[in-house]
């Protein structure tokens, strides 16, 4: 029996009926950009997602780890190796306990952020407004540090329930982790499967005006008619990305069907039928036209799957059917 048949038949047997093969990933992503998973997997909870991680192990298979889609850009060619698809199951809120002004919630990191805003207006509970129109689930917010308004998701979070690269689920505490700009630095080959956050109650009518207000605020501010990824360079230090692309006259720049919005210039539009190389090739330009006006090399803020920004790196080859 092929390596091949031997991986297909252990992740049948650990996710039965949630295993697909060469599955499209660009319908999974708010880009919508990318070529076919070899694997993409749905887990029903934490022991399943261990025991995927030991395949990849056993088998040499990279592993990634899909929730909504959002901040990722997935090669034409695709990704060889599984795609953990976290959004499916791993996707539930549950109110634990409460003391005095504060209110735990213990969320899987496959829960949309919209999922938990309404969420929070419902139940009338206050913090999380800052969240509002930021794309993507609770993990991709967790490893990235997803902020705005001056506010940052480490700012909530009391701890976090990781598996390590042995495959032993651990709780971390907000102490232990070491959060930073646009980004959660975790040893490599852990994963977020869930964590507690700390909110407030409030006012429910308050929490909704504040809402539609930052909603408005980002409606004006940002492209929506075209899929995106969201943010696509990190801010450099006392500077904004977006202006430093807008100085280089580069709103608008188009390649294939990507575009720099002229709503926004640190957002990338994908028009239509773009390409990951058209977005990459965009990207090049930017940073190359931004480091020769300012001095200053953009840091992305996309994560990339199957394709790399440096065009001399070696992407691994797609496992044929």
């Amino acid at each position: 029996m092929s390596p091949r048949r031997q991986v297909q038949q252990i992740l049948e047997a650990l996710c039965p009926g949630r295993v697909k093969i060469r599955e499209p990933l660009a319908p999974l992503t708010t880009w919508k950009i990318g070529g076919k998973a070899d694997w993409l997997v749905a887990p029903k909870e934490a022991i399943e997602v261990q025991q995927l991680l030991a395949v990849g192990r056993d088998y040499r298979l990279p592993c990634y780890f899909l929730g909504a889609g959002s901040n990722i850009l997935v090669g034409d060619r695709g990704v060889r190796g599984i795609v953990i698809h976290l959004t499916p199951f791993l996707n539930w809120i549950k109110p634990r306990k409460r003391s005095g002004r504060v209110v735990s919630l213990e969320i899987g990191a496959g829960t949309p952020l919209s999922a938990l805003i309404r969420y929070g207006v419902k139940q009338s509970l206050a913090g999380l407004e800052f969240l509002v129109g930021i794309p993507g689930s609770l993990g991709g917010a967790w490893a990235l540090n997803a902020g705005s308004q001056g506010r940052e998701i480490k700012d909530l979070t009391r701890s976090l329930k990781i598996i390590d690269s042995r495959g032993q689920a651990v709780k971390r505490s907000r102490k232990a982790l070491d959060f930073g700009y646009r980004r959660l630095t975790l040893n490599p080959g852990e994963v977020i499967v869930s964590g507690l956050l700390k909110v407030a109650p409030g006012n429910r009518e308050e929490i909704a005006r504040e809402m539609r207000t930052l909603v408005k605020k980002r409606r004006a501010a940002q492209p929506w008619q075209y899929p995106s990824c969201g943010s696509v360079f990190k801010n450099p230090p006392g500077e904004y990305a977006g202006r430093l692309i807008e100085a280089a006259g580069l709103k608008g720049r188009q390649q294939g069907e990507a575009q720099v919005s002229w709503r926004h210039a640190n957002f990338i539009v994908n028009r239509g039928q773009a390409r990951a190389r058209d977005v990459l090739r965009l990207m090049r330009v930017i940073r190359q036209r931004v480091q020769r006006q300012s001095g200053i090399l953009l840091e992305p803020e996309v994560r990339f799957w199957g394709c790399s920004l440096n065009p001399r790196s070696r992407v691994p080859k797609v496992v044929q059917k």
